[in-house]
């Protein structure tokens, strides 16, 4: 009876049979995007989300009307029922909403953040409103308190600024926080960040973390996560090592503890393994899921630190899809920059091993501006760090100034940079960014990356 009662509701044409012990509902008219507006309501599984989605695709191409009333913001109340004075922190909006057959009014709490809480013992009025909010995009799912016959729905600050969710309601929002802005309720430059994100809207996947994705002060790249969960903190850990990531090299986890937040870091190997496995993982399934969390944390880094974030997350992508893509055996040329002075190089030999325990040894064969070129690039770990060098050697043809500016040429092949020639022109050194460089090369690659895992 309830699936008739909605079914007419929503501008259908039921028809109830009984057939013995059982009842049978036909029903005509209408389409998917009128039954999105009643199938949750009914009983239908609330995660069956096509037609729901189709209907705010509709809805915002104009095609079903959804009705957002100008938002009534008020100051919030103090304990005993004063009101608060101008100047004080905080706000209230109420937003009252209609979509197919429902219409319901929502509180929205402007405190430390912006909130959508509502919580009645009535579970079916809770499922209502959640529902109403899912053809909104708002994703919400009713919760019971622990202990006690109460049930809620709670939305906080990125779930309503998700970009799935109906650009007008998302400006409803923001409205009301220019208003509460204008009265003094809530901070200015707190309520422009709302504003941004509620008009600009965010990125948010129920299957990856809300990454902070900045520059930091010394210039590096940091892409945290901090939840108070670790059980969270767990899961998202489990995703990244079912992709073949590594905790330690290629993300960390620290268990909230104490009443702080944990976190989840991506390292910026943690990146550049991630775009490598999405442009050359065998498995395509694998490739998509890997391809997946770049798109979320590009556009993670563009909503949370800006152009030069994404720049250089963008810079970690390009050095990941270039792994292993290039041969390092074959001729190169190299222009000396400010100069019109090319020199030619042919790699004939090059492949890496791992030696005496923790040591990667390199070692090319090679002819540089027809000089023979023979030598052999250690790498090491000191102090948690990369370090590299090569020798010099005096016998060399024309001397050891002439043999470290063969290798400097050579280098700028093999790693992309001349290296750092020490004062007594010894060795030339080198760090984990040229050993990066240098994983491009298919006769290279997997050595470097066995021994970077380590």
């Amino acid at each position: 009876m309830l699936w008739l009662a909605a079914l007419k509701k929503a501008g259908f044409k039921p028809t109830l049979r009984v057939e013995g012990n059982r009842y049978r509902l036909e029903f005509t008219g209408g389409d998917a995007v009128a039954l999105a507006t009643v199938t949750p309501a009914v009983g239908l599984n609330p995660k069956a989300d096509k037609v729901v989605d189709m209907f705010r695709e509709e809805a915002e191409k104009g095609g079903v009307k959804v009705d957002i009333q100008p938002p009534v913001v008020q100051p919030a109340s103090r304990p005993h029922g004063k009101e608060t004075k101008k100047g004080e922190k905080g706000a209230v909006a109420i937003i009252k909403v209609r979509a197919g057959p429902w219409e319901e009014e929502y509180k929205v709490y402007l405190e430390d953040k912006i909130s959508l809480r509502f919580r009645s013992t009535d579970v079916d009025r809770v499922y209502q409103k959640a529902h109403l909010l899912s053809l909104l995009g708002v994703k919400t799912e009713p919760r019971k308190e622990s202990g006690r016959d109460k049930w809620y729905i709670y939305a906080t600050t990125s779930a309503l600024a998700d970009k799935r969710v109906l650009p007008a309601f998302r400006e409803a929002l923001a409205k009301a926080v220019e208003e509460a802005m204008r009265n003094g309720w809530v901070d200015a430059e707190t309520a422009e960040r709302w504003i941004r994100k509620l008009r600009e809207g965010v990125t948010t996947a129920e299957d990856k973390p809300m990454f902070n994705i900045q520059i930091t002060n010394s210039g590096g790249l940091q892409i945290a996560y901090l939840a108070t969960s670790g059980e969270r903190l767990r899961q998202y850990a489990s995703l990244l090592e079912e992709l073949g990531l590594k905790e330690g090299t290629h993300f960390t986890v620290k268990k909230p503890e104490g009443g702080k937040r944990g976190h989840l870091h991506i390292t910026a190997e943690g990146v550049v393994k991630l775009a490598e496995l999405a442009k050359h993982a065998e498995d395509p399934e694998l490739r998509a899921k890997a391809e997946g969390w770049i798109n979320h944390l590009l556009e993670r880094a563009r909503e949370s630190g800006g152009e030069d974030a994404r720049k250089r997350l963008e810079e970690l992508v390009e050095e990941g899809a270039a792994r292993g893509a290039l041969k390092l055996v074959g001729k190169h040329e190299v222009v000396e920059r400010g100069a019109k002075v090319k020199h030619s190089v042919e790699v004939r030999e090059a492949y890496a091993k791992i030696e005496d325990g923790d040591k990667l040894r390199i070692h090319v064969k090679a002819t540089v501006d027809g000089v023979e070129v023979e030598r052999t690039w250690t790498f090491f770990r000191h102090s948690d760090r990369v370090r590299g060098y090569v020798l010099t050697w005096a016998d060399a043809p024309g001397g050891r100034a002439e043999d470290a500016r063969r290798l400097q040429i050579l280098s700028k092949v093999i790693f992309g940079d001349a290296g750092t020639l020490k004062s007594d022109g010894m060795q030339l050194e080198y760090t984990r960014r040229h050993l990066e460089h240098v994983a491009r090369f298919a006769e290279l690659k997997d050595d470097i990356e066995r021994w970077t895992n380590r």
